[in-house]
């Protein structure tokens, strides 16, 4: 689902290195799932109102 140079950044970031290759596969497929389920459920809005408090 994420584009590669969204993939890329999340991979690259200094916070990411500090933990295990196979932590951060997880740790992204879940933020894509979760997405993915966002989106079917149809709550749409900006990356700034899905992320607000």
């Amino acid at each position: 689902m994420f584009k590669d140079e969204i993939l890329e950044r999340i991979f690259t970031h200094p916070e990411m290195q500090k933990i295990p290759i196979g932590c951060q596969s997880t740790a992204v497929h879940v933020f894509q799932e979760v997405i993915e389920e966002v989106n079917k459920e149809g709550i749409y809005g900006t990356i700034s109102e899905l992320l607000s408090e």
